[in-house]
């Protein structure tokens, strides 16, 4: 929730975070290593935000596939981009 969020953010957040919050961290971890490792910064920063052709995404936003399709959705993408430096 926006709530959690923002009390997250804070430097003394003692909270704690289930298995699944836990390996969709991972899996964002993972994507934006694989972005930063490909792109340069400005589209590393973007891609996830801009509609995409590729088959994965069917013209729209990596953002909107994850939060629609969840944890596995995530894996795929954090995959796919991993695969890019290999000719994908």
């Amino acid at each position: 929730s926006p709530g959690k969020w923002r009390g997250a953010q804070r430097p003394n957040y003692r909270g704690r975070v289930n298995v699944d919050q836990m390996l969709r961290l991972s899996a964002l971890i993972g994507i934006y290593r694989s972005l930063e490792l490909y792109f340069d910064t400005p589209i590393a920063r973007s891609w996830i935000l801009l509609s995409n052709q590729e088959p994965l995404f069917a013209g729209d936003k990596p953002v909107e596939r994850m939060i629609d399709r969840s944890l596995p959705y995530m894996l795929s993408v954090r995959h796919y981009l991993e695969a890019l430096p290999e000719g994908g």
